[in-house]
């Protein structure tokens, strides 16, 4: 574990940044001192806080928000700033990479997890998580008030729900075995390069009418069609990987490129399905993809879990039904590898499950994440960490046992993960038997450009006969 100094003597940067911007700025006239403030104010408040009062974690997120930008800002203001302007350039640059240093040496990891260099690259990395962080902290819906009152009444109600039917001892009796859909409708459709078949059918997820907060789930029109990509190859069957997106995604041109589609369907030869989980994509219900999946009521994260996995075997039956007896995989990405570990405790004919960069703790995740004045105010309504992870037990698969075989359980995660705490895949690991792990120096956001992760995978795959023909068209 690394030592923490008393003073943070990185803040430095910023706070002569954010200085060079105020005074720049206020000396060309009214219209460049607005600019120079939306940018020199946010900096000399982040880096004063880094300075004087080090360890909240949001800081870090504010501070690589307002410097990924800078740069850019500097340059257009470059005709009235002169020289002033490359020194901000650098600046911005710089304080860019002391978010991401201070928030990875600020990290406390368990003794299994190797920690992540202190590198030019892991420092870039990790700031990109954190300018991230601090746009879905400043757009998530936070609960106060009468979002709260409301929360306290739904898990109450949920907490007797859960006592009378034995959550604790039969979390898995939550969940009914899917059929296959027998209506469904496919239509081509060509994006990013990738051609492939939209699939989509009705979710058929009704939970138990006395659930609280069923009415208010099923409410949500749009969430109750299911949807998926389809990339089939024509002619005779070929082994599935069901690919699933992570938080925020669902969107062409996110998970296109997340799972390199095209590589997968091609060049490896596989038929691939690539669902859209509850409330992202095609099934919004907000205006930013994934709105209200975990910043909406607290007793819907019950059913968006319990959705999720739901419509991914029910995805998982027609496959079957299409293309009976050939191997299925799952492949899932934070958000997706929470729900690729929750199909391995319900599909044990799954050739292979690969967990990478996995939530497993959702409450844990909330609570490391949401801002601490509105933590404070919640758990002194009475909603505390413990209690909702308790009642999320039967959609969490750190409470679930695993049936898919041991051979045949994989997890890759990062070391330096920002969005999700690498204690969070360490005890998937452990819950699982210590499988086959592959940890990577980087960050949540660089999952995309590790290249080592490329034989992780395959080989997982060639290892159960999921890869088909190279090259096949």
């Amino acid at each position: 574990m690394r030592v923490q100094p008393r003073w943070s003597l990185d803040a430095l940067a910023p706070l002569a940044t954010g200085l060079l911007w105020l005074l720049t700025g206020f000396s060309e006239g009214a219209l460049l001192s607005i600019v120079a403030c939306v940018i020199g104010v946010p900096l000399l408040a982040t880096a004063t806080a880094l300075l004087l009062w080090p360890g909240d974690r949001q800081i870090t997120h504010y501070l690589a928000l307002v410097a990924l930008p800078s740069p850019v800002v500097a340059l257009l203001v470059a005709p009235w700033f002169g020289f002033a302007s490359l020194a901000l350039v650098a600046g911005g640059l710089l304080s860019f990479l002391v978010a991401g240093r201070v928030a990875t040496r600020q990290m406390v990891l368990p003794e299994g997890v190797p920690p992540a260099p202190l590198s030019f690259g892991v420092c870039r990395k990790v700031a990109t998580d954190e300018a991230l962080l601090g746009f879905f902290v400043s757009f998530a819906h936070i609960p106060r008030d009468r979002a709260v009152a409301r929360d306290v009444t739904d898990l109450r109600a949920l907490r007797a729900y859960a006592d009378e039917n034995d959550w604790a001892r039969t979390p898995g009796a939550l969940h009914r075995t899917p059929v296959a859909p027998v209506d469904f409708r496919l239509a081509p459709k060509t994006s990013q390069g990738c051609r492939f078949e939209w699939l989509r059918f009705d979710s058929g997820f009704e939970p138990a009418p006395d659930l609280p907060g069923v009415a208010r789930w099923q409410a949500h029109g749009s969430n109750r069609r299911m949807a998926a990509r389809i990339f089939r190859h024509p002619g005779g069957p070929r082994p599935w990987l069901i690919c699933i997106h992570g938080y925020r995604m669902g969107l062409d041109g996110l998970d296109l490129s997340l799972f390199r589609a095209n590589r997968m369907h091609h060049t490896l030869g596989l038929n691939v399905a690539m669902p859209i989980l509850p409330l992202h994509g095609a099934r919004s219900i907000a205006r930013i993809t994934g709105g209200h999946f975990l910043d909406g009521p607290l007793a819907d994260l019950v059913h968006a879990q319990a959705q999720g996995l739901w419509d991914l075997r029910r995805l998982k039956a027609w496959i079957a039904a299409q293309q009976p007896g050939m191997p299925i995989g799952a492949l899932g990405y934070s958000l997706g590898g929470y729900h690729a570990a929750l199909l391995a405790a319900f599909e044990a004919d799954l050739a292979c499950v690969i967990a990478g960069i996995p939530l497993t703790d959702i409450p844990a995740a909330l609570w490391r994440h949401m801002p601490g004045l509105h933590l404070r105010y919640m758990e002194a309504q009475g909603i505390s960490q413990a209690e909702l992870g308790a009642l999320m037990a039967p959609v969490s698969p750190l409470h679930l046992a695993p049936v898919v075989p041991h051979e045949r359980r994989y997890i890759f995660a990062a070391t330096a993960d920002q969005l999700v705490d690498p204690a969070q895949p360490y005890r998937l690991w452990e819950h699982w038997g210590r499988p086959a792990m592959h940890w990577y120096h980087g960050s949540h956001l660089s999952v995309r450009r590790e290249t080592d992760l490329l034989p992780f995978v395959e080989n997982a795959l060639r290892r159960h006969g999921l890869l088909g023909n190279p090259d096949a068209g």
